[in-house]
């Protein structure tokens, strides 16, 4: 995920008792977070933010197998603890302001005891009836891959197909339903809000991003990750129905190509890449619709989040993607990642002969009987 840290300055509240003993210091917007790592002594701990990026606020020493981070902190956030060394040494977890202790073993920090952090307690049970939907879903990718291995032409039968379709929509409303009563709980926590962008912004829902966001009180609303949804919000209606976008990109020989250029055509902008395994998987159903359609007045623009021309460009090559594609191959640093904010690919957009977006994220099946409406069979 795209988060970034966010802190404040640290402050102190002390002084003297009447009788002239110390006052206990009392300290605000800060943390203190302590650890144990049973079975090694010495080493180097990292605390990170939860960007995804590994971006290190801070490291510290085990001694004895104990450490301690202090810094400053305004409201629970996402961080990463991470022991040097230690593949399976990572924990992610909401730090909060106060004490927050850790205990566990250099090779299950996953699973390792944390205490003083209220938000995490509502964190592992979101995870309990998260895992209760993820489990799920691989033995329904699994008899999908044994499908598409035993039918036609490397695809899975149309019955096989339907019941993993099925599957999905099913697993799809569990996760609705599951988030919408997590929020529901606990309108005032940014684990709500923590969530919703998780299933619904970094996994494209319009639809339950905005009911499970109007969900949250206002202190829910108004923390980072509340702030983000909203700031998420203005920057997708630059691509939501009934916006026009327009961009400008270098294509595959080094020439720009501008969006409006092709006024007068329905045209499907596609976000992917070539390490992309979702979007290579739904490469044929846009090839299908592209071959279909194109003489009719249909078009794509692909725009890929590659960092190499390579890549990029073998993975055209091999999967028939005749039409005009651009990059400035600076992957998820590029511009029109942030201006139309892209968190997750494939991501797409159907404009109309106007340059008008009529559609979002239409993939499969949706996406010819979307052109079938506009533009015959």
């Amino acid at each position: 995920m795209l988060l970034k840290y966010c802190g404040v300055v640290l402050s102190l509240a002390a002084g003297l008792l009447a009788n002239g003993q110390a006052k206990k210091v009392v300290v605000k917007n800060a943390y203190t977070l302590t650890g144990k790592i049973t079975d090694l002594k010495e080493g180097k701990v990292y605390l990170s933010s939860g960007d995804g990026e590994e971006k290190v606020l801070d490291s510290a020493q085990l001694k004895n197998g104990v450490f301690v981070f202090k810094g400053p902190l305004s409201e629970p956030l996402w961080y990463t603890l991470r022991i040097a060394g230690e593949q399976r040494g990572q924990r992610g977890f909401f730090l909060q302001p106060g004490l927050t202790t850790i205990t566990g073993s250099k090779d299950s920090l996953y699973t390792a005891k944390l205490t003083g952090s209220k938000v995490n307690d509502q964190w592992k049970e979101w995870t309990e009836s998260w895992s209760k939907i993820t489990r799920q879903a691989g033995p329904m990718y699994r008899r999908l891959d044994s499908a598409t291995k035993a039918g036609t032409e490397g695809k899975p039968s149309a019955e096989e197909r339907q019941v993993f379709d099925d599957g999905m929509a099913s697993l799809n409303k569990q996760t609705a339903d599951a988030v919408t009563a997590f929020v529901t709980k606990y309108p005032e926590s940014p684990v709500s809000a923590f969530i919703i962008t998780d299933r619904f912004v970094n996994y494209p829902n319009p639809e339950m991003r905005d009911k499970t966001f109007s969900l949250l009180n206002a202190k829910g609303k108004n923390s980072f990750y509340g702030k983000q949804i909203s700031e998420f919000v203005r920057i997708a209606a630059k691509t939501g129905i009934g916006a026009k976008p327009d961009f400008s990109l270098a294509d595959t020989a080094g020439n720009i190509f501008k969006l409006s250029s092709l006024k007068g055509k329905y045209v499907l902008v596609d976000f992917w890449a070539s390490w992309c395994a979702p979007c290579r998987k739904e490469n044929p159903n846009v090839v299908a619709a592209y071959q279909k359609y194109h003489d009719k007045g249909f078009d794509i623009v692909g725009v890929s989040l590659d960092n190499k021309k390579e890549p990029w460009l073998k993975a055209i090559a091999k999967d028939s993607l005749t039409w005009t594609h651009v990059s400035d191959l600076k992957g998820w640093e590029s511009g029109i990642v942030s201006e139309y904010g892209i968190k997750s690919v494939p991501t797409s957009f159907l404009i109309d002969k106007d340059g008008v977006v009529i559609g979002n994220n239409l993939r499969g099946e949706d996406l010819p009987k979307k052109l079938e409406q506009l533009l015959g069979k």
